[in-house]
């Protein structure tokens, strides 16, 4: 299997992934709707009988499944395994986004296909695709700059805040990736006080209480946990560069994270590479 089709697979399983958890989520808020005692009734379904397979594990094996396929991305295997808080699920995400964008292409020329009026349209026959089965042309991408890493996360500020989506407006930034920032932020939030994240986090808020009495203290935490996000994304985007043999510019955490001495990752032994 080529790496294409190894990150196609990747990106099904990641997709899979996160179309059980939200069917699990769905699904126990249906079974606390239900009247009475119907609640363990129905229970089977998410955890499963007598080791059959549940909504709970199904969701299990994937994660097994990706857990094994990121044996391949060195990133993981050197780097995100050892990190608590970033599990299969959050980095088969964070390697979809870093390295590959999936293109749908025309079945009958090779094409791009590109949204018109809600269809999608073959650039090059103009023939119209179905929605259904589509065929993807994988390319790798690249992120010169941690700027534009955040950027594309959806972690950069305009005028202060992060950038919202606006009706008609085609948003230059990776929702997904977005989403995903709010869930690490979460995971490193519930770990314990000594985890390096979460001890960055700490001291931003508690900076923030002294520089911003004013805000709320759920503005203070929010604002504390981005900046635990995007110190993260930098030292993945080091790491990742550096493990592909690509120069990492300074200062990526310097005067871009307010920070008089560079952070390394955390996690990662290795020495930087030379500029």
């Amino acid at each position: 299997m080529s790496q294409n089709e190894r990150a196609e697979y990747l990106n099904y399983l990641v997709k899979q992934y996160d179309g059980i958890t939200r069917l699990i989520a769905q699904t126990k808020q249906r079974l606390l709707s239900l009247p009475g005692d119907r609640v363990a009734d129905y229970d089977d379904l998410l955890k499963g009988v007598n080791a059959e397979a549940g909504l709970e594990t199904v969701k299990r094996r994937i994660s097994r499944d990706i857990k094994n396929e990121l044996k391949l991305w060195p990133v993981w295997s050197e780097w995100l395994s050892r990190v608590p808080g970033i599990g299969p699920g959050i980095a088969g995400k964070l390697i979809v986004l870093y390295y590959y964008k999936f293109t749908p292409i025309c079945k009958d020329c090779g094409g791009i296909l590109e949204k018109s009026d809600g269809t999608l349209v073959c650039s090059e026959c103009e023939h119209q695709a179905k929605d259904g089965v589509l065929s993807y042309q994988v390319v790798r991408r690249d992120f010169p700059t941690i700027s534009k890493w955040w950027a594309f996360m959806g972690r950069h500020t305009i005028d202060g805040v992060m950038p919202r989506r606006k009706a008609g407006v085609i948003s230059n930034w990776s929702s997904p990736g977005r989403a995903l920032g709010f869930h690490i932020g979460d995971q490193f939030n519930r770990q314990k006080s000594e985890h390096p994240y979460k001890a960055f986090l700490i001291d931003r808020k508690r900076k923030h209480e002294g520089k911003h009495p004013d805000w709320s203290k759920g503005h203070r935490h929010n604002a504390a946990k981005n900046e635990a996000v995007k110190l993260f994304l930098s030292h993945f985007w080091v790491v990742a560069r550096e493990l592909d043999g690509l120069p990492v510019s300074d200062p990526y955490s310097g005067v871009i994270m307010g920070h008089t001495n560079i952070i390394r990752p955390f996690y990662w032994d290795c020495e930087p590479v030379s500029k």
